[in-house]
């Protein structure tokens, strides 16, 4: 005979779907590390549209693979760019005042000609 006064008689077993678990988001992206561009080629491409990641071994490149709407395949090349500080060109003063005198010319000539312009309407 079964007592319904027993708390623990309704209780479900502890299974992992009832039990307290931190729900953590895990993104986890498709893909492995491969030596060439003609490995990428030769792998399959997932077929629910997700993009495929395959950096190279040698850290030159990250690759991406995905399947376009038409069934053809579409990979893409991330290169990092290299940016040299030696590229860089600094302005000096004498460059900043002989830009501020161009500025200065070319307002004026815009003045000489909005006159001559309004000179000739008249």
């Amino acid at each position: 005979m079964y007592n319904n006064y027993n708390p623990y008689y309704n209780q479900l077993p502890q299974t992992r779907l009832n039990t307290f678990e931190p729900n953590y988001n895990r993104n986890i992206l498709q893909g492995r590390s491969v030596d060439s561009i003609d490995v990428v080629k030769a792998i399959e491409v997932p077929l629910d549209g997700s993009i495929s990641y395959y950096p190279l071994t040698d850290g030159t490149a990250i690759l991406t693979k995905k399947l376009q709407p038409d069934g053809t395949s579409k990979i893409i090349i991330f290169k990092p760019v290299e940016d040299s500080i030696d590229d860089i060109k600094y302005i000096t003063n004498k460059d900043l005042d002989d830009i501020k005198n161009d500025i200065k010319d070319l307002k004026k000539k815009l003045k000489s000609i909005k006159k001559d312009d309004e000179e000739d309407d008249e």
